[in-house]
C-alpha cells in the first residue's frame, strides 16, 4: 500500500490538513487509513468525518518520530479491520442458519438490523509524522513516504526556510503553507514567494484548511503523485516544450500560486 507522509513542525496544521486530504481522496474512491500522532488528534479527524475504524492514533516518546513504528501500527490496524469483517460475516452466516431452522419449524424469519456492514479494506495510507522540532530536518517522512507533504506555517521566520539541511522540504513532493488567515498578508506572500524561488519544481500550494480553501489543489497534486510519481517533471517537460525560453525570476512562478484568500 502507497503511504501519503503530512510532516513538519508541531502546531503547523498538519491535522486539520490530513483531515481536509482524508475527506478529499474518500470523494474519489480511496479509503485511506489514518496513522495520527496521538490521543490529541483524534477528536478533531473524527470532526473531520474520518471514520474511527480507520483511525490509528500513537503517541511516540519524546524525540522520536511516529515513522518509526509505522510498519508495525499498520499491520495492527488492518488486522484488527479484518477481525471484525471476519466476525460479521461469521455473524451473518450465523443468522442465515438459524433462519433456516426457523423456516423449516414455521417460526418464521429473524431480522437483524443490529449486525453492520463489513468495512472496506484500505488501500492507501495516510499519516502524520510528528517531533520535527529543529527545522525541518527530519529524515523519516522522506524515507517512509511515496507522497510526502511538507506543511509549512505561513507565519514562519525566513531564517528557517533558508537552513541548509531542510531534509522535509527538499524531498517535499507537495509543499502546503498553511494558516495564510492568521497573519499579515504581506508576510503570509513573501514566505511563499521564497519557497517558490528556492523550490522551482515543485508545487508550492497555500491553504486556509479549517474552511478548506485550496485543500483540493493538495488532493488533486497527491493523487496524481499516487498514480504516477513522475508526473510533475512530465509537466515540467512539457512547459518547456511549449516555451523554450522561460524566464527563471518570480513572475515565472506566480502560476504556481493559487489567489491568497
Amino acid at each position: 500500500m502507497k503511504k501519503i507522509v503530512v510532516a513538519g513542525r508541531n502546531d503547523s496544521g498538519k491535522s486539520t490538513l490530513l483531515g481536509e486530504i482524508y475527506s478529499g481522496l474518500k470523494a474519489k474512491d480511496y479509503q485511506p487509513l489514518v496513522v495520527a500522532s496521538g490521543v490529541q488528534d483524534e477528536k478533531p479527524l473524527v470532526h473531520k468525518g474520518v471514520d474511527p475504524i480507520y483511525l490509528v492514533t500513537v503517541s511516540p516518546e519524546a524525540g522520536r518520530d511516529v515513522a518509526k513504528d509505522l510498519e508495525r501500527d499498520i499491520r495492527v490496524a488492518i488486522g484488527k479491520i479484518e477481525e471484525k469483517n471476519n466476525l460479521i460475516q461469521h455473524a451473518k452466516k450465523a443468522l442465515e442458519e438459524l433462519n433456516k431452522v426457523r423456516s423449516v419449524l414455521e417460526l418464521g424469519q429473524l431480522a437483524q438490523p443490529d449486525i453492520p456492514s463489513t468495512a472496506k479494506m484500505p488501500n492507501v495510507i495516510l499519516a502524520e509524522t510528528v517531533g520535527v522540532s529543529d527545522g525541518y530536518r527530519g529524515s523519516d517522512g522522506r524515507e517512509l513516504a511515496d507522497v510526502l507533504v511538507a506543511v509549512v506555517p505561513a507565519g514562519i521566520k525566513t531564517e528557517l526556510i533558508m537552513e541548509n539541511g531542510n531534509i522535509l522540504l527538499d524531498e517535499a513532493d507537495v509543499i502546503v503553507v498553511t494558516k495564510i488567515d492568521e497573519i499579515p498578508r504581506n508576510v503570509s506572500n513573501s514566505n511563499i514567494k521564497l519557497l517558490q524561488r528556492i523550490y522551482r519544481d515543485k508545487p508550492i500550494l497555500p491553504v486556509v484548511a479549517t474552511q478548506g480553501v485550496h485543500t483540493n489543489l493538495v488532493v488533486d497534486e497527491v493523487i496524481k503523485k499516487l498514480k504516477d510519481p513522475m508526473a510533475l517533471f512530465k509537466d515540467v517537460m512539457k512547459n518547456e516544450a511549449k516555451s523554450p525560453i522561460r524566464s527563471l525570476g518570480k513572475e515565472s512562478n506566480k502560476e504556481q500560486l493559487p489567489k491568497v484568500v
